[in-house]
């Protein structure tokens, strides 16, 4: 085992050192190997195994979004991680299926195609040109290595072919648009009175006896959190020095063993219109799309602006809005037929009609960058820090190694591991099951100190793998139970959750009463009168307003239209607890008399779009039923 970790390390080291780039990976992180159960997989579909350190990864991309997407709202304690993991293994399984399924049908990702979306990512640029430098770096910070991502991303390439294949076959009609239109641009009036909690909180008797059957009954909103505290000591190759004074011949041999790449091939900027065209389209649609070609040239002949048609006419989404700017790309990631009229041209010029897969393309050539050798003394820092990159990584592995050894040859002491290593024992904050201060930040921490063998067993963890070069192992030092907090401690809390619990239930039940008579034929106006509360109207609305209570908007444009027949009217509670009553009286379309053809066009596209993800998610939901799938009874 620890001589395969040598060999994955000393082998993914040399590629990036001598910067190639394939696609036979392996995406396994750490844990893979440092299993020492049979659990090796998080799940097997039709064969084909779901390995743990991939589910771990996605899981932790999964936590780490929505961390990102709630911001300073985030909060531990609300994420439900077993929630969370299932929907990553989920994810794969979904992605397995569809990958399963492309391969079937023949489908394939070129190297090519995937330096192409790679050398479009800003992030990855430096002055507009792609930077592996930068490139590797931004890899580096996410823990992974030019062949993890590209792997990953040639799948999610390969399974998005079939998405785009069911997307493509989507064909909205114009009146689709349209109707589409009036629902998306619709507006709505109505009116609403709010029935206060306030209100009905003095009607509300509590006694002790309810307050104890409440705390009995809800107990689990009333216990202090299982926690623990750990020792650890941390393993990360950024914390080994390296030394400065490398010897000149390994640099510049380093430098002239991959000669390719430090010279910046030539590179094109140029901008297209795209008339989209499915690869088996009849004689007719192929004469068709042509045709729209044509008319296109002719009015760029005619004198139109070429960006502005692209914006107007092209079928690409990636670059219409762009002006159909493609960016600088060399040989090699456009399609050949593509690339062959764009190398032909001069700057400034413009092509013919193009055929390639994708269509009929129009073409301009707006700029070139000539090829460019950088010399030995430019590229020295970088072969120096890329030398040390190696050297460490190389020591960092070698330390793995006997840090995976040391822990468990001595299982009841972290001490003879950190000694050897010149580690520092440390101990943590408490921890709970959501994690803590400190090491309790990483997820992949607290879901080891809760392991049964952690808190029971008395023995040393495993390594933990936090990233690629950041290791951590554990050992339980204190461990505090669950307990349920006296009532006492809580009687206040239990009261007041009572006491809201019943008068929402008070609003509720008025409200309801109120709601019947509205749709009864009462007025309104009489109803708001007499309770005393003030009846407010939305005025026409959209979808979008922010003049109103979101959960208004949402539930009046729920509501089915108002008729002579009957009345249009819902009551919610809101999270505050109020009650409210709302009547819709009014519902007025969207006005598709302003709507161009190019917002049609963009329209019917979106449709067709949302119709192909339903269409995928129909396929998946058919190629799971057919498939064989195999989830062990554990938690993933």
């Amino acid at each position: 085992m620890l001589l395969a970790i040598r060999e994955r390390v000393m082998g993914l080291v040399g590629w990036v050192l001598l910067g190639i780039l394939g696609i036979a990976f392996s995406f396994f992180g750490l844990n893979w190997y440092f299993q020492s159960d049979s659990r090796i997989f998080a799940a097997t579909v039709n064969g084909v195994d779901i390995p743990l350190g991939e589910h771990q990864r996605a899981y932790q991309l999964l936590r780490a979004q929505v961390q990102e997407r709630l911001g300073g709202a985030y909060d531990p304690a609300l994420i439900n991680e077993a929630a969370l993991k299932k929907s990553a293994l989920e994810q794969l399984i979904r992605e397995q299926l569809l990958l399963q399924d492309a391969e079937a049908a023949g489908f394939a990702i070129s190297p090519q195609l995937v330096a192409a979306r790679i050398g479009a990512v800003q992030g990855f640029q430096e002055d507009g040109r792609f930077s592996k430098e930068r490139y590797e770096r931004a890899l580096r910070l996410q823990g992974m290595n030019p062949t993890e991502f590209e792997w990953r991303l040639s799948r999610e390439m390969l399974t998005q072919q079939i998405v785009n294949g069911i997307a493509g076959t989507a064909a909205p009609t114009a009146t689709t648009a349209d109707t589409a239109y009036q629902l998306q641009g619709q507006q709505r009036r109505f009116s609403h009175l709010t029935l206060p909690l306030a209100r009905f909180t003095d009607k509300v008797e509590i006694s002790d006896e309810d307050i104890s059957a409440w705390y009995d009954s809800h107990l689990d909103g009333f216990m202090t959190p299982e926690r623990v505290r750990v020792q650890y000591i941390e393993l990360r190759a950024e914390d080994i020095e390296m030394p400065d004074d490398i010897d000149e011949e390994v640099l510049r041999q380093l430098y002239e063993d991959q000669p390719d790449r430090f010279i910046t091939p030539e590179e094109r900027q140029a901008r297209h219109i795209l008339i989209s065209l499915p690869a088996d389209a009849d004689d007719d649609a192929v004469a068709a799309a042509r045709a729209e070609a044509e008319a296109i040239l002719q009015r760029l002949d005619d004198g139109e602006d070429f960006g502005e048609l692209a914006r107007t006419e092209s079928d690409d989404p990636g670059s219409a809005s762009n002006g159909g700017d493609l960016g600088f790309f060399g040989r090699g990631l456009m399609t050949p037929e593509f690339e062959l009229a764009v190398f032909e041209l001069e700057k400034g010029g413009r092509s013919d009609i193009v055929r390639s897969p994708f269509g009929f393309h129009i073409i301009e050539l707006t700029d070139i960058r000539p090829e460019v050798v950088r010399p030995f003394e430019e590229a020295r820092a970088e072969l120096v820090a890329e030398y040390q990159a190696e050297q460490r990584s190389e020591q960092f592995y070698d330390r793995s190694e006997l840090l995976a050894n040391l822990v468990f040859e001595q299982p009841d002491t972290l001490q003879a591991a950190a000694d050897a290593l010149e580690l520092e024992v440390q101990t943590s904050d408490w921890l709970t099951r959501e994690g803590g201060a400190g090491i309790g930040e990483y997820p992949q921490v607290a879901d080891m100190a809760f392991q049964a063998e952690i808190l029971e067993g008395g023995a040393n963890s495993e390594p933990v793998e936090i990233s690629a070069e950041h290791l951590v192992v554990i050992r339980n030092l204190e461990h505090e139970p669950a307990t349920a907090r006296p009532l006492d401690d809580v009687r206040e809390d239990v009261q007041q959750q009572l006491l809201d619990s019943r008068a929402r239930e008070l609003a509720r039940v008025h409200g309801d009463e109120l709601l019947a008579r509205l749709r009864g034929g009462t007025p309104f106006a009489d109803i708001a009168a007499g309770e005393g509360l003030e009846l407010a109207d939305s005025g026409l609305i959209d979808r979008q307003s922010q003049t109103a209570e979101p959960r208004l908007v949402q539930e009046t444009f729920l509501l089915p239209a108002p008729d002579t027949d009957s009345i249009s009217a819902t009551g919610i509670t809101l999270a505050s607890g109020d009650y409210v009553l709302l009547q819709l009286h009014e519902v007025k379309p969207g006005d598709t008399a302003g709507l161009s053809d190019a917002d049609r066009k963009r329209l019917r596209q979106e449709i067709g779009r949302i119709q192909g993800l339903s269409e995928t998610a129909a396929l998946v939901e058919d190629l799971r039923s057919r498939a064989v799938i195999t989830i062990p009874e554990q938690d993933n």
